[in-house]
């Protein structure tokens, strides 16, 4: 079997929100793909199981965002209803295919069997891979007019080798008949006037084009004279003598850094933020009721209040804004508007997930010890001793001046130079685990965190029951008001968010200290 990914013109038809679905075709009967293995069509029926795939991000197994929900077969084409998993990346791509920024659909096949035709692979038997949510679909409808056109191509035979010589041989023709009519004699011509490289420059000023023609076969025949003054009558055009005519192109891609990950954010508890207020109480225990063993019969148990107050949680706007000419919104090439609402979206994600991380070290404890696996055995234990199961997370920085970072855990070697962490094959003294080429991985059985969108930060480990983070559902939401007396929009994102910092000392301070 051979996997193709096969990227159809195939929108997004509806968008759900509140549901998180998202609704398309994904593969279309009949329709040209232009694949990695040239152009391909899918025959009815070729799907013989439709199993639920996942749904990924641009064709990347790393970035699932979701899994199929119900997938139906119809006479045009198999059509799929997607339910997106609670997590920012498929938030973020659901808002990005409800305001048409990633609407396109591309399917990844296996196929089992095909049958080989002139314009190209009809397959009648595959296996469905997976479906991706792509920013731009393969072609746009000019791309399938031009497939259509070449299909049909082959009806019309193609011009006789007989033909095309004639085609070839026509200039020809009426360029000698010009040189005849102009200079009758050309063999007599060569001896009765001599080109100088000295003179060139003057026989070109009054160069006629029955001259010019003399000369070029003169030249062709080797006559060294005619040679130079054929070329110096050409005249040298460059990019810079037309630099008029030579337009500068820009690319569609920028240059940027987009990244809309919250990986601290990701690994705690999530839930959606209270509908109206500003701020919110969760009930808290101050004291537990006590239970002990009775002194003896009759006499009067242990008694102690059960007493309650409660943590008070504030909410958070966050948001951002530009003003933009109608101009810049319609004449830019890549659209500046959907650029920038992409753009905004990140660093919404980057700064909620460094201000949730910022709430969540409040009151935190520090756990201490002469080695990096001592610290975070120790940050474990002594977690554990605050909420009583033990904690799962471990997150570091890229690179820090701090305790450790994910830079160091992938250096770390034992006395003989082998990986503790970061082995490609786990050895007897393996610590941990972490996939080389990812940030994924485990560390004393923690589950890694690599958070790129925190400043220089010491590792820590907590649960991620520790805290909750809240925000208000769809955020970042986009919001637009037009300015008719300037022919400028205002354009904004913004979303609520809050923190509850539910047991701050679980949420433990690595330090290293030999």
């Amino acid at each position: 079997m051979t996997e193709i990914v096969v990227r159809f013109s195939a929108d997004v038809t509806a968008a759900d929100e509140g549901r998180r679905t998202i609704t398309g075709q994904v593969v279309p009967f009949g329709a040209w793909g232009d694949t990695s293995m040239g152009p391909v069509q899918f025959a009815k029926g070729a799907f013989s199981e439709l199993p639920k795939v996942k749904l990924l991000l641009e064709h990347d197994p790393k970035r699932p965002i979701g899994r199929a929900q119900q997938l139906m077969e119809t006479p045009e084409g198999i059509n799929a209803t997607f339910k997106l998993a609670k997590t920012s990346a498929a938030t973020d791509a659901l808002i990005e295919a409800a305001d048409g920024l990633r609407d396109g659909l591309s399917v990844g096949a296996r196929i089992i069997d095909f049958e080989s035709t002139d314009e190209g692979m009809v397959v009648t038997a595959a296996e469905l891979a997976e479906v991706s949510l792509v920013h731009t679909p393969a072609f746009s409808e000019a791309v399938v007019s031009q497939v259509a056109a070449s299909a049909a191509a082959p009806t019309d035979a193609p011009p006789s080798e007989e033909d095309a010589t004639m085609e070839h041989e026509t200039p020809e023709v009426e360029t000698a008949e010009v040189v005849e009519a102009s200079e009758p004699k050309v063999e007599a011509a060569a001896p009765t006037r001599q080109y100088i490289q000295m003179g060139a420059d003057r026989e070109v000023e009054t160069l006629t084009a029955g001259r010019y023609m003399k000369a070029k076969l003169l030249a062709d025949a080797g006559d060294g004279n005619a040679q130079r003054l054929v070329t110096a009558a050409l005249a040298d055009n460059t990019t810079t003598t037309a630099a008029g005519l030579v337009p500068t192109r820009f690319m569609t891609d920028v240059i940027a850094v987009v990244d809309s990950s919250r990986p601290f954010i990701d690994s705690i508890e999530r839930d959606v933020l209270p509908d109206t207020g500003m701020d919110f109480k969760i009930p808290r225990r101050t004291q537990a009721p006590s239970v002990a063993e009775q002194s003896a019969e009759g006499d009067e148990v242990s008694t102690t209040a059960y007493t309650l107050d409660y943590l008070t949680v504030d909410v958070k706007t966050f948001g951002g804004g530009e003003r933009i000419s109608r101009q810049l919104i319609e004449r830019s090439d890549p659209a500046f508007l959907d650029r920038l609402v992409i753009e905004m979206a990140a660093q919404f994600a980057q700064a909620t997930d460094a201000w949730a991380f910022a709430q969540g070290s409040i009151g935190m404890g520090t756990s201490d010890a002469a080695t990096v696996y001592g610290s975070i055995t120790k940050g474990i234990a002594d977690s554990y001793g605050v909420m009583r199961f033990a904690p799962n997370r471990l997150l570091v920085a890229p690179t820090t001046t701090g305790s450790f970072g994910w830079d160091d855990l992938l250096n770390a070697v034992d006395s003989d130079g082998r990986p503790i962490y970061a082995a490609a094959n786990p050895t007897s003294n393996q610590a941990g685990l972490i996939s080389q080429g990812t940030t994924q991985g485990t560390v004393a059985g923690l589950q890694l965190v690599v958070d790129p969108n925190l400043s220089n930060p010491n590792a820590r480990v907590y649960a991620s029951g520790f805290a909750t983070f809240y925000e208000s559902a769809g955020a970042p939401v986009q919001i637009s008001v037009q300015d008719v007396s300037t022919l400028e929009v205002e354009v904004a994102v913004y979303g609520y968010v809050a923190l509850a910092n539910k047991y701050p000392t679980a949420h433990r301070n690595l330090t290293v200290t030999p």
